[in-house]
């Protein structure tokens, strides 16, 4: 399988003071996902991108790929530096902020994007919620009607992206023109976007764990 993971890594931002190195469970977000992957992948098509030298030497202790990035650089940029960088057909931008997202869903994934020969796929929760947009109604029109009935909407959960490496590279996004969409459950879905879901994350630790054993 022509494919590389890349998991983007650094020390702080706004959810934790320690960043993707914030605790979780008996280890750290970082290591949770790396784990995860290794569930899917082999170590060496797994990259950890990162500025820091923390990062890197937890990158060696688990025997995964290091990619050393510019410090500064604004994401896009870092996207396109990081991904030049890996000699694969396919990638697969994992982010650590989805810690419920496993093996499984990039299994079901990659089989999806392989079997039906796509250029990029996204993972996406499903909504049937009453939306605004600029004022004007979205997705509902004047006659009010039930939430079940109303056209859904499908939102990035930001856990995983698949793509084509020189669709990538030509387009500087993890995304190509028509991508097609993966649905998740709200579980899955669940992401650390501040404080708050990152507390609330590790609360829902054992919740994982039942899911994933059936028990």
């Amino acid at each position: 399988m022509s494919f590389a993971i890349i998991i983007p890594a650094q020390e702080t931002n706004k959810y934790h003071k320690l960043g993707d190195l914030a605790p979780f469970g008996d280890t750290t977000l970082l290591e949770w996902k790396i784990s995860q992957c290794k569930e899917f992948a082999s170590s060496s098509q797994i990259y950890i991108s990162s500025d820091s030298e923390i990062i890197e030497e937890i990158a060696q202790k688990e025997e995964v790929n290091f990619i050393k990035r510019k410090t500064g650089l604004n994401y896009q940029d870092m996207l396109v530096e990081t991904i030049d960088k890996v000699d694969t057909t396919d990638i697969i931008w994992i982010n650590t902020t989805s810690p419920f997202m496993n093996a499984n869903v990039y299994k079901a994934m990659y089989k999806k994007y392989q079997t039906e020969d796509l250029s990029s796929l996204v993972s996406v929760e499903n909504k049937k919620e009453y939306i605004f947009f600029n004022n004007h109604r979205l997705n509902f029109s004047d006659d009010f009607i039930s939430r079940k009935d109303v056209e859904p909407i499908y939102i990035m959960t930001n856990g995983c992206y698949i793509i084509k490496k020189d669709i990538a590279l030509q387009f500087k996004n993890l995304l190509s023109n028509n991508p097609e969409l993966y649905e998740v459950d709200s579980f899955v879905a669940s992401e650390i976007k501040d404080v708050q879901d990152y507390t609330i994350a590790k609360e829902m630790i054992s919740i994982y764990f039942r899911k994933e054993f059936d028990v």
